[in-house]
């Protein structure tokens, strides 16, 4: 014969009728540890991202990092190289400002002047107009 507690004392109704309040407790603290554990499960979810997405760039940043370390190595060792075989670079001396000469530009353009000119002094005159690019 099963046992049956509908009619024993442990009977929901009857803990119900007699401790309304112990009852009404009982279901309030089961509902707070359900929405205590949906939160942990929730919080849990976002701090794992979150975790998952700082991982990524960081080793994004860490990539960019050692290619910019290598950008800086290649260009130093191709200064290196371009200033070793210039030969130019063996003649020139380091200067100051203090050493430097200005001059004013000639005008290309001027009818007397050209006549007077040879060829090749009309050719670098006229090229001393062109704008000067610096750098290799």
């Amino acid at each position: 014969m099963p046992i049956v507690f509908s009619n024993s004392f442990f009977s929901s109704k009857n803990v119900q009728r007699k401790f309304p309040i112990h009852t009404a407790l009982h279901i309030v603290l089961d509902g707070a540890l359900v929405g205590v554990l949906i939160t942990v499960a929730i919080m849990s979810s976002v701090a794992l991202h979150s975790q998952y997405l700082w991982t990524k760039s960081y080793t994004k940043l860490e990539k960019t990092r050692d290619l910019n370390r290598r950008i800086l190595e290649s260009t130093s060792i191709l200064e290196g190289y371009l200033l070793k075989n210039q030969k130019l670079s063996r003649y020139l001396v380091p200067t100051k400002a203090e050493d430097l000469i200005y001059l004013e530009r000639p005008n290309p353009l001027n009818p007397k002047s050209l006549a007077k000119k040879t060829f090749k002094k009309r050719f670098l005159e006229r090229i001393s107009f062109f704008p000067v690019k610096s750098g290799y």
